[in-house]
């Protein structure tokens, strides 16, 4: 008995030890200087109250990089007032550090100052326009002001942040529309160029200037230029007649990367008969082994093929070889259903063979589905003639050609 009262008395006193040795050392640890400071706290006091250069430059660099919202008052002060900082580089850094501050009791204030000195100052002008593509801003204060000064004289960095602005926030206004019209024509520099079209392709609604304008500009000499004016049609003009006009020049291009785009194009239009883009279409078939623009071509007979004999030939040809991709393979047999209509027998053939012996699983199914297509515009074209005698005796190349543009 008295030998396990030891061993108790042992034991706690070890417990006791270990947990008075334990908080010796958490004492040891506890912080007992002054509280913590912000790191953007201490920035700010460097850049106001400094007056070393170098260190109020590093100040104002660490704000600019700060990834996080900006939210104390006093810092969201001192920014404001570097943003007149005699020393340029200081000043460019505050303005840039601006974009962070983001909470609401800010924002009127903030883009307040910024117009303020956007309107001043020339030499912050394009970092002004960055810091409101940063903080999101298309108040109708901010896009007016910047929309107004592209009708003046502007230095071509200042008109490409502007143009990047309009291209995240543009109102796609006819006002809008007819300034961006207008600065392309009086500038010439390929980069504000570009960073019009592509501004109007992607926030114009359709209107007629914007139109003319992508029309226009596929004829360019810029390759860029073209790429930029296509892809603002495959957004603005689908129904639009330019469009047409315009991919029959481009379709013509030896450049793959225009040539590619114009299919693009023609691929994102309601179906419309084009005997002279049909007749091109089938050269490039016979003229390309890249699989992509082969596909995008057969595609784009589905949209504008003339339904000819021709047509029909290439297509059949283009499914029956063995080194024709897949893919390119697939849409042969879905543009075949939509294009053999007049020729029906081959083409009814192939697809009903490779509907049920095709390679694949995604073969049948494109043959099948091209087989459906085929038999439902026969059908169509049957109950046409029917209700309209004599038109059946037309051939079917004189009809492409009637309604081709």
């Amino acid at each position: 008995m008295r030998f396990n009262s030891i061993v108790l008395t042992v034991l706690l006193c070890l417990v006791l030890t270990n947990t008075a040795e334990a908080r010796r050392k958490k004492r040891r640890k506890r912080y007992s200087g002054p509280p913590p400071t912000h790191p953007v706290l201490l920035w700010s006091r460097t850049l106001s109250e400094s007056t070393d250069s170098d260190d109020r430059r590093v100040a104002a660099f660490k704000l600019s990089q700060y990834s996080l919202p900006i939210f104390q008052q006093s810092v969201v002060e001192t920014l404001i007032k570097c943003m007149k900082d005699k020393d340029l580089q200081i000043k460019v850094l505050c303005t840039k550090a601006l974009a962070r501050a983001s909470t609401a009791r800010h924002a009127e204030q903030v883009r307040k100052v910024l117009l303020d000195q956007y309107q001043i100052d020339s030499a912050v002008r394009s970092t002004v326009v960055r810091v409101f593509v940063a903080r999101k801003d298309e108040s109708p204060a901010v896009h007016d002001t910047l929309l107004d000064s592209l009708r003046q004289p502007t230095a071509t960095d200042d008109a490409l942040a502007l143009l990047g602005y309009f291209d995240e926030f543009g109102s796609g206004t006819t006002k809008y529309v007819d300034t961006l019209v207008e600065l392309f024509h009086k500038n010439p520099d390929a980069k504000v160029q570009r960073a019009v079209v592509k501004a109007i392709g992607s926030r114009a609604k359709g209107q007629d200037a914007a139109l003319e304008l992508l029309s226009q500009c596929s004829t360019a000499k810029d390759t860029p230029l073209v790429l930029t004016c296509l892809s603002g049609m495959q957004l603005q003009g689908r129904k639009d007649p330019r469009v047409w006009v315009a991919v029959e020049r481009t379709v013509e291009s030896a450049d793959v990367d225009v040539l590619e785009a114009t299919l693009d194009v023609i691929n994102s239009l309601p179906e419309t008969t084009n005997a002279k883009i049909s007749a091109r279409l089938i050269e490039i078939l016979d003229s390309y082994d890249d699989p992509d623009i082969q596909e995008k071509a057969v595609l784009a007979l589905g949209i504008c093929g003339d339904r000819t004999e021709a047509v029909v030939k290439a297509l059949q040809t283009l499914f029956e070889y063995d080194e024709t991709d897949e893919s390119t393979r697939i849409a042969s047999a879905l543009t075949l259903g939509k294009q053999a209509s007049a020729f029906p027998d081959k083409a009814r053939e192939l697809l009903s063979a490779c509907a049920s012996t095709g390679k694949t699983a995604a073969i049948k199914t494109a043959c099948q589905l091209g087989l459906r297509e085929l038999e439902e515009r026969r059908k169509a074209q049957a109950a046409e003639a029917g209700s309209h005698p004599g038109s059946a005796a037309v051939p079917a190349a004189t009809q492409s050609a009637a309604v081709a543009h």
